[in-house]
């Protein structure tokens, strides 16, 4: 079999691909920073609030992905998972469309708990439908000739989620925006999973061949991924997967608050240009340096790829030097240090994931969901959010909840944590070689 042949994917395939994935973000988008914003600018500026929404949802979304990965191997089925949790998102979104807003003092707090309950519910559907479901039948449909552009192009999808709803819905939730743009925002964003998964009843399959697996029992199936014998048999597949954490935890620093960073912080009120043209070029460039990857190898990578994201951490932290002195050089410094930051994150996908996904034995790719929760969700959205109510109250001892000011020390913060990728970075950069020539011989088989 030719190496083309071997990475060829059917057009039903990519457009599900697309589709899910596409739509799947448009979903988390909404909770990854558009209820974090909902909550700073309906709820409470306190960064508590945040952390703790952030936190419990990554909790429920690990525990969920657990139960989904392990259902689908013990099913051995996808599709319905996927498109009937897809359904069921998009009513968890809409109903955010009721939550009372702008509550008195006394209610800051019961308001809070509400919002976080709610974004629990509505990550437990979206990480069984998504991160379990969703990316076992990507691992089932993908191979070694074609993961890095595959997870590249998921990787991709936040951008154009991102803007979808920033460019389409953006003005329905800034400073300016009243109660009704918010019930509005979050009735359309709801409508969208709910339609995407009635959409792929009729266009996905499953893989064929795939057999029910219920040789041990569920509880086995849950705790499979994190058994130490199992991480001993496996422990490339954790090395991949560290590396993807340490990038995730300097990510969640800062992306909860970007929105308020840009708009408030900077102080940029036109900020639908320049993010627009971060998003286009990042993906550009993350698609064109995947195809590379897939061609001449990961191993080239790794070290460039978390090199630039440092350097786009830095470049963005000294926009606070230019700040009401040059916003043309602001607007500059804005763009150059945004796109080395969301590329790299997107680049980092298609390093760390789609190594990740080479080391899966087979027939345990849901059981293995579980453990890139813990390692690429759990983990980052509670240390990120942590380190970000660190740095966030340092800069605003004594300031009033609804004066505090995101700074751009947060960004500082991810270069520092982005150093630790260098550490997984070479032990994988070391063995991908040998791995990828091994997979590719099978498929040439």
């Amino acid at each position: 079999m030719s190496k083309n042949k071997a990475g060829a994917l059917g057009g039903k395939i990519w457009l599900s691909v697309i589709l899910f994935g596409l739509i799947g973000q448009i979903a988390w988008v909404v909770e990854n920073m558009y209820f974090s914003r909902f909550m700073q600018n309906e709820i409470t500026r306190a960064p508590y609030a945040t952390t703790l929404m952030v936190a419990f949802s990554a909790i429920f979304a690990t525990i969920s992905t657990l139960i989904g990965g392990a259902l689908c191997d013990r099913a051995g089925k996808r599709k319905v998972f996927i498109c009937w949790g897809y359904v069921l998102w998009g009513f968890t979104i809409a109903v955010f469309a009721f939550v009372p807003m702008q509550p008195s003092a006394e209610k800051v707090l019961p308001m809070v708990i509400l919002v976080v309950a709610m974004d629990c519910i509505m990550s437990v559907i979206g990480s069984i439908s998504n991160d379990a479901a969703f990316n076992t039948w990507i691992t089932d449909i993908s191979n070694t000739a074609n993961r890095a552009r595959v997870d590249t192009v998921l990787a991709i999808m936040p951008l154009f989620a991102l803007a979808v709803v920033f460019g389409g819905f953006d003005s329905l939730t800034n400073a300016s925006a009243t109660t009704d743009d918010w019930k509005k925002f979050f009735l359309i964003l709801g409508i969208i999973p709910t339609v995407g998964g009635i959409i792929g009843l009729f266009l996905m399959k499953d893989k064929k061949g795939i057999q029910p697996n219920k040789d041990n029992s569920m509880l086995s199936d849950f705790t499979y991924s994190l058994q130490p014998k199992v991480i001993k048999e496996n422990k490339m597949l954790y090395i991949c997967l560290a590396g993807n954490m340490f990038s995730a935890i300097a990510y969640q620093v800062y992306v909860n608050y970007l929105f308020n960073i840009i708009e408030g912080t900077l102080g940029i009120a036109d900020y639908i240009i320049p993010v627009g043209i971060i998003m286009v070029v990042a993906a550009v460039a993350s698609v064109i340096i995947s195809s590379a990857m897939d061609k001449h190898g990961k191993k080239h990578f790794y070290y460039p790829t978390i090199t630039a994201g440092i350097i786009g951490c830095i470049i963005l932290w000294s926009a606070k030097f230019l700040i009401g002195k040059n916003p043309t050089a602001l607007l500059a410094v804005l763009i150059i240090g945004g796109i080395l930051v969301i590329g790299v994150s997107l680049v980092m996908a298609g390093l760390f994931t789609a190594s990740y996904r080479d080391y899966i034995p087979e027939g345990k790719e849901g059981l293995f969901q579980g453990c890139r929760m813990v390692m690429y969700v759990l983990v980052p959205m509670i240390i990120g959010p942590v380190v970000a109510q660190i740095i966030i109250s340092a800069f605003n001892k004594g300031v009033k909840a609804e004066n505090i000011v995101y700074p751009m020390e947060l960004f500082l913060g991810a270069a520092a944590l982005m150093l630790l990728c260098f550490i997984p970075a070479r032990i994988v950069r070391n063995k991908q070689p040998q791995m990828h020539d091994e997979l590719m011989k099978k498929l040439d088989k």
